[in-house]
């Protein structure tokens, strides 16, 4: 496996490029730490922004292109033209950004499939199915 990114240098997160390298998946941290306990060993790399209570998984670049969510889940694939704060890999607490599952020198992209299905298990299991709107019945005369 290569290095899947220019790896920051120093004690500082940088902004690098989602499209290139790899597109980061973001999810809101209450949904996020169930999908982290759901992948276990499986999960790749992951970034947690404790300022923006998220956590970004990294995956192949465009292998989560077409996924939709439900809108309340607010989860985003940030590809081309998107930017990732990244931190560098001795970072694993807090301040700041850090690793929620540690980088590796060869890199650890998570696999899209396996993402996609613990993420749309963790949003079913916290959201439910949202309810339909309905007009209540007409009163009649």
């Amino acid at each position: 496996m290569t290095v899947w990114w220019p790896l920051p240098k120093g004690l500082d997160a940088v902004l690098l490029p989602a499209g290139e390298w790899w597109d980061a998946v973001r999810v809101p941290a209450y949904l996020g730490e169930g999908v982290l306990a759901r992948l276990g060993t499986s999960s790749g790399a992951v970034i947690r922004d404790p300022y923006g209570s998220r956590l970004y998984w990294l995956v192949e670049p465009g292998s989560a292109r077409e996924w939709s969510f439900c809108e309340f889940a607010a989860v985003q694939v940030l590809g081309t033209a998107s930017w990732v704060t990244v931190p560098p890999c001795s970072r694993l607490h807090p301040p700041g950004p850090h690793w929620a599952v540690p980088c590796t020198p060869a890199g650890s992209l998570t696999p899209a499939a396996t993402l996609h299905a613990a993420l749309h298990t963790t949003i079913n299991q916290n959201l439910g199915p949202r309810p339909r709107h309905t007009l209540p019945p007409k009163e009649r005369h």
